[in-house]
């Protein structure tokens, strides 16, 4: 071994044991960190489950209490207020498992909606799966001035199959009743489960990307060595890198492009063949004539074809190349209203050639996603599309009268995979440095605007004000 391999090794393994160390500390703070994380959103949502039950048995309690004050003012006997709080407590519900349970300090059933057959017997001795007394344990706590119990009971949503509860019981005042109500949680351990499974899918990926780097800066390091004992080839090496790089992010933003184009262009007009299929299907089950329906599914089977031949080719529709994006926004919504009943009414610029054909093709598909929702969703009877130049952005505006939705609330969710269509929306505007956004109220239909900046047109719009067709 000669010098500059010494040398090497020398540089290299210090570093080659540092990366691994760093991975070990990394990978157990992460791991402790994480089960802190899952530990503490797990017990915050059991915390705020204790408060429903508390909330819904002291609305109960208010019920009872106008019962009461009903026997006094009209001198009804006990026992039939008793009976009739039993039944409004049989018939008190919320969510879908939550109702209200009543035993006498004895063990005996006096309200189980859905298991009557339990009702009048003793369960004083009555244990779940695990050995839980659970009946004791909610009557201790109840004599307790209130307690929380977590055992395993009936489910009624799953076929009354065993299911983790939380409970919640007090003692009725002067009839010595334990009363109380509880709500299922295995939902908690789910979201716990899927909660701790996120993070340690996204710790593996933190330490791949750390080995990644780690492996890249031994890498350059060596390379740095060899570049010492081959001068010569230096700059060649380099180049060599930087193109490596290049091809990278090229293939990277291919496939993004083709994942794009597949979910807003060939899948929307599979959409659009199977609804008029499943059109035509209804037609004829009802007698009515299905041949436009079965000849418009032909027609879009055909544009499926033409589409994936594009794609191969250049990943836009044709008709944004041969006549521009106005005209195909044309054709969009006359398909559309064809196909949907829908009236479709563009507005186009006047100005032509101002757009690139890779930002057409974007406003193109931010359009089509657009209208595919409206017709799952809106329940609209009128669309609005139209394209504007203001100081400073090129606009796009699409707007319905249809139902509407929440946005706030939707855009709070953290459904993964629910809105893909709106993320790619937003993508496709981010990628010109636009912005998008969407304006919705319950019953008043949909906005969406997207903003371009002049910057990604082919001439300024400084003083441009509108000039629509």
């Amino acid at each position: 071994m000669n010098i500059n391999h010494k040398l090497q090794l020398i540089t290299v393994l210090p570093l080659i044991l540092s990366l691994i160390l760093v991975l070990f500390v990394t990978q157990m703070q992460y791991r402790d960190l994480s089960q802190q994380v899952v530990d503490v959103y797990r017990q915050s949502i059991i915390d705020h489950r204790k408060e429903e039950l508390k909330n819904y048995l002291a609305i109960a309690n208010v019920a009872i209490k106008h019962f009461k004050q009903n026997q006094n003012k009209i001198n009804q006997h006990p026992q039939q207020t008793q009976q009739e709080v039993k039944s409004m407590l049989a018939e008190m519900r919320f969510g879908k498992n939550g109702y209200f349970f009543a035993y006498d300090l004895d063990g005996n059933s006096l309200v189980l909606p859905d298991q009557e057959w339990r009702v009048g017997k003793n369960w004083l001795d009555l244990t779940d799966d695990n050995g839980v007394p659970f009946i004791q344990e909610l009557i201790s706590g109840a004599r307790k001035g209130g307690g929380y119990l977590t055992y395993l009971f009936n489910q009624p949503s799953n076929d009354g199959q065993p299911g983790k509860k939380l409970a919640y019981a007090e003692v009725l005042g002067q009839w010595e009743w334990m009363f109380g109500t509880g709500v299922y949680i295995d939902d908690i351990d789910e979201e716990a489960a899927s909660l701790s499974t996120s993070m340690s899918h996204h710790i593996r990926n933190t330490s791949i990307m750390t080995l990644a780097i780690g492996t890249l800066a031994v890498s350059a390091v060596f390379i740095g060595g060899i570049f010492m004992r081959v001068g010569e080839k230096r700059l060649a090496n380099a180049k060599l890198r930087t193109l490596n790089e290049r091809i990278y992010q090229t293939q990277e933003e291919e496939c993004k492009r083709v994942s794009r184009e597949l979910h807003d262009g060939v899948s929307q007009t599979i959409a659009a063949a199977l609804f008029a299929m499943e059109t035509a299907q209804l037609k004829q089950e009802y007698g009515g004539d299905s041949g436009p329906e079965l000849e418009k599914s032909i027609t879009l089977t055909r544009q499926i074809m033409l589409d994936i031949r594009n794609i191969s080719h250049q990943l836009h529709p044709s008709i944004l190349e041969d006549y521009g994006l106005g005209a195909a926004l044309k054709e969009l919504g006359r398909e559309f209203s064809l196909r949907t009943g829908i009236e479709v009414k563009v507005q186009r610029l006047s100005v032509r050639k101002i757009l690139s054909t890779e930002l057409s093709c974007a406003l193109y598909r931010i359009v089509q996603e657009s209208l595919t929702n409206i017709e799952r969703h809106s329940g609209a009877q009128n669309v609005l599309i139209s394209i504007g130049l203001t100081p400073g952005w090129l606009t796009l505006e699409i707007h319905d009268d249809g139902k509407g939705f929440n946005y706030e609330c939707y855009e709070k969710k953290s459904t993964p995979f629910e809105g893909i269509g709106l993320r790619n929306m937003k993508e496709r505007v981010s990628f010109y440095n636009g912005e998008l956004k969407v304006e919705s109220t319950i019953g008043k239909g949909v906005t969406l605007v997207a903003r371009i900046p002049q910057s990604e047109l082919r001439y300024r719009a400084d003083t441009a004000t509108g000039g629509l067709l």
